[in-house]
This record gives C-alpha cells, sequence and structure tokens, in this order.
C-alpha cells in the first residue's frame, strides 16, 4: 500500500464502505491486542485516534455503575463507527475508543479525529439522559506511527495526550427567572426541550469559525460547539430566540440544533471568540 495520507474524499466515502458496528468492536480488547493489532498490519503506516469517555459514576463502587458506564461506552462508540472504514479496526478498553486507520498518517488521523469528536459531542447533546449516561468529561488524541510498528506502545500514548477537552460536569447549582418562578438550568432546558451544557469548548476548529464568524457570533450572542453532516449544534443563552435561529439557518445553511448555555460561560467564549 502507497504512503498516503487520508483525503477528504477517502473521509466522505467512509460510510460506504462501513459494517454492522456491533461486529466489529471489541469491548474486551486490552493494550496489548490494540498494540498486536498494529503490529500485524500489512501496511507501511497507521494512525490512531482516541476519545476517552469518564463518566461520575466511575468513581463510584459497585459493579453496576461500571456497567451502566460500560454499556452508555459501547453506545456512543457504535455510532461513530459508523464514520470511519470497514478497514479500521475499533476497540473499546477502559471507556476509551481506540480508532486504528490502516494506511493513515498523521494528517489522517487529525482529519478522522475532529469528525468523530465533532460527530460525538452532537450525539451527546441529543441523547436523552434516561437512555444512557452522559459522560462527565471527554478527551480526545491522535497520533501515527509506520512500519514495523515496534513504536506500538509510543503511538498509543502519544495518542492517549489530550488534544481536545470537553467538560460536561454540573457547576454550582445556577438559579435563574423563569417567570415567576426560580428553575436551576438543566430543569430550565428540559422545560424548553433542549439540552443543557455547562461548560463549552472555548477553542474553535477553524471549519466551524468558517461557518459562523466571530463578528456573527457576538452579533447573535451564540457559539458553535459542534457539526454532524448538515446539523450545527450552537450554543446559546436563549435556545428559543427564532430570530437567531433564522438567521443562523439563512448563514450558514444548515439545520441548527440549539443547546443552553449559562449567559457568563457564552459571554467568557465570545471574549475569546476573534
Amino acid at each position: 500500500m502507497r504512503k498516503e495520507a487520508f483525503s477528504l474524499a477517502t473521509l466522505e466515502s467512509a460510510s460506504d464502505e462501513c459494517v454492522n458496528p456491533v461486529d466489529t468492536i471489541e469491548t474486551t480488547a486490552s493494550l496489548e491486542t490494540i498494540a498486536s493489532r498494529m503490529r500485524t498490519l500489512h501496511t507501511t503506516q497507521v494512525a490512531l485516534v482516541t476519545i476517552s469517555l469518564n463518566f461520575a459514576s466511575d468513581s463510584t463502587t459497585g459493579n453496576n455503575c461500571f456497567q451502566s458506564a460500560t454499556r452508555s461506552a459501547i453506545y456512543y462508540l457504535e455510532h461513530l463507527r459508523s464514520l470511519v472504514r470497514r478497514t479500521d479496526s475499533v476497540f473499546l478498553h477502559d471507556h476509551t475508543c481506540y480508532f486504528i486507520l490502516s494506511g493513515a498518517d498523521r494528517q489522517g488521523g487529525e482529519i478522522v479525529q475532529e469528525r468523530l469528536w465533532d460527530a460525538l459531542l452532537w450525539h451527546i447533546n441529543n441523547t436523552s439522559e434516561a437512555s444512557y449516561l452522559h459522560p462527565s468529561r471527554m478527551t480526545t488524541g491522535h497520533s501515527a506511527c509506520f512500519t514495523p510498528f515496534i513504536d506500538a506502545y509510543q503511538c498509543i500514548n502519544a495518542a492517549c495526550e489530550v488534544v481536545r477537552s470537553f467538560d460536561l460536569r454540573p457547576e454550582k447549582p445556577t438559579r435563574r427567572t423563569n417567570g415567576m418562578k426560580e428553575v436551576e438550568l438543566p430543569e430550565l432546558a428540559r422545560e424548553l426541550g433542549v439540552p443543557y451544557v455547562s461548560c463549552i469548548p472555548h477553542k474553535l476548529p477553524a471549519r466551524l469559525q468558517r461557518l459562523v464568524t466571530p463578528r456573527l457570533a457576538q452579533e447573535l450572542r451564540c457559539f458553535p460547539i459542534g457539526r454532524d453532516r448538515d446539523i450545527l449544534t450552537v450554543a446559546m443563552s436563549n435556545p428559543r430566540d427564532h430570530r437567531v435561529l433564522d438567521r443562523l439557518r439563512k448563514e450558514t445553511g444548515l439545520t441548527i440544533f440549539p443547546v443552553l448555555v449559562h449567559p457568563s460561560e457564552l459571554q467568557t467564549v465570545l471574549e475569546q471568540f476573534s
């Protein structure tokens, strides 16, 4: 196989090559299994992407809590499996998802990482709390190495270095006025029928900034946090502001998925957005 990086065209065709994700996930994998798979690939180079999910129940004793966290991690991983190729290997180890990308270099790994990250962020925000656990924090990283992959563990360690992170742990209960009644923001979000996020990424990928410029974000008081195909997830302090939603749809040509964020958190990221 030639040493060529993933291209955007390769990624766009990945969905045509995907198979049933349940058949390709190896939930009992270990780091030894992952390293062994990397060494035995019939290719000259390989990239590795990791996504770690930390659940609130991870620190709670009890087998049921751990099983619930594992079940939730598998659920999110199955959603992501369709976004990589059939020839790519996918593993879950200690609530960390490993994506072994055969024939990809570091640039290809970065492209896939960003694609998976955006899709995961949107999927978590769109998942009912009653169905699966929401991670309290998640991180991602990527790396690459070349044949004969004698440095597989070094590659794994490099991919585990945090490139992007997202903290979903709730802050101290915050209350705002809703008519004559004070409610916590998560409760307000449920009343509005939208997800609530307590913390949003402060660093915006260039491709999202091209969709929503700093000037437009400041004007509309909103902040894009992810994109999955034709759906753009946007953090707002008023997710029912139809004027803003209509303007965003017109400017981006995408379907807008709003999430609720505290006004002070939104103000902080907007001040840094330039």
